[in-house]
């Protein structure tokens, strides 16, 4: 297998407990050689404070911006233009990893094709205990997610199952992996998009599926699991986002005019 270059982008806003068990997660990788990004989708300095007191066994970059609202589009793309590797993962802050998760990714790395998974959502009991921990280990998972977990099919790990094609991909933004050279050839993300739910996932899909990347579900063998924190209503802001998509798609602009580069 051709060695590949590797990049974590872990986006995260004001939730440093969190955060550091994603870390933490990767830590515990069984594929060791990669770099990660941290992009804050803000300046907080209590962050700042807590990566300058941090060890960690992968290189780890800092970028932030300006707190002006949901911006996560943008502080992608700052990610974007500060890499070189091949092959970009994305993570959100509340999303732990089991230890193949890298690994997975690596092992069905191809130049055009983006990998995608979901997530197990964990209970809030299960989700204090390992915020409490000083290491849990995942495969104590197990047992606990009988309790109000959902989606626990996802947290089903399956070594030897090779990923499936997919003509009908559906990208959630915390768990892809997509090639640097495909992310450049649509100009990045979509920075037009200020509010959650469509311009960090379905935009990009739908602009990578008309360049004619493939897709692969990587369900059993990217695991992933999601921390249990209260969701804010934000309906009227993803119609906004859902709004926007649909117009952009009617449009048909395959290179975003608002991405890495400013058309």
């Amino acid at each position: 297998m051709t060695k590949i270059s590797i990049r974590v982008f872990i986006t995260t806003y004001k939730n440093i407990p969190f955060l550091s068990k994603v870390l933490e997660s990767l830590e515990h990788q069984n594929y060791k050689d990669f770099t990660v990004s941290i992009l804050e989708d803000g300046s907080d300095h209590a962050l700042r404070d807590f990566l300058s007191k941090q060890l960690f066994s992968f290189q780890v970059e800092h970028f932030d911006q300006e707190d002006k609202g949901f911006r996560k589009n943008k502080i992608l793309n700052v990610g974007i233009k500060n890499a070189t590797e091949d092959l970009i993962i994305f993570l959100d802050e509340d999303c732990m990893l089991h230890p193949s998760f890298i690994q997975q990714y690596v092992k069905h790395y191809d130049e055009n094709t983006v990998g995608f998974a979901k997530r197990v959502n964990l209970d809030e009991i299960t989700t204090n205990e390992i915020i409490s921990a000083s290491y849990f280990k995942l495969h104590k998972l197990l047992p606990l997610l009988f309790r109000k977990a959902n989606h626990i099919e996802d947290g089903i790990y399956l070594p030897f199952l090779q990923p499936k094609k997919t003509d009908k991909p559906k990208l959630l933004g915390c768990n892809m992996a997509i090639p640097l050279s495909l992310l450049k050839k649509v100009n990045g993300f979509d920075e037009d998009y200020e509010s959650p739910g469509y311009g960090e996932d379905s935009d990009i899909q739908w602009r990578l599926q008309l360049i004619g990347a493939n897709f692969i579900k990587m369900k059993y063998l990217s695991v992933q699991y999601h921390l249990f924190h209260e969701r804010p209503n934000r309906e009227d802001q993803t119609a906004i986002s859902r709004g926007l998509f649909e117009l952009k798609k009617a449009k048909g602009d395959i290179i975003c005019k608002n991405g890495l580069k400013k058309i």
